[in-house]
């Protein structure tokens, strides 16, 4: 959530000085994009962590909680440096998207284990 709240910081820091108005749009588009995924692939992992689905499997847990402390604080060095937009996107393809696809891998064996039952 900090990280709306820095959004324009985030977009100047990768945008050249004397930039057109367009290329700020864009850039102010590709961080509302990111942050909606993020929030989206969070959403999906307190889903299926409610629903219980992988509540008892430790090494997805394991493997969420690495990716989301290493998620803080690179998202830490992208607020307090200001760092590009790109660096965003690859925090959020290893924070989010990573143990989001871990999640759903482990909903669908669970799911055919037990249907199979």
């Amino acid at each position: 959530m900090n990280l709306f709240w820095f959004q324009d910081t985030t977009v100047n820091a990768s945008i050249p000085l004397g930039y057109p108005e367009s290329l700020k749009t864009s850039k102010e588009t590709e961080v509302l994009v990111a942050l909606s995924l993020s929030i989206t692939c969070n959403a999906l992992e307190m889903l299926s962590l409610f629903v219980g689905y992988t509540i008892f499997s430790y090494a997805t847990g394991m493997i969420s909680t690495c990716c989301h402390v290493v998620g803080s604080i690179i998202l830490a060095f992208v607020l307090l440096e200001s760092l590009s937009v790109t660096t965003l996107w690859y925090c959020f393809a290893f924070t989010c998207v990573f143990p989001a696809f871990i999640e759903l891998v482990t909903i669908v064996v669970i799911s055919r284990v037990q249907g199979g039952k």
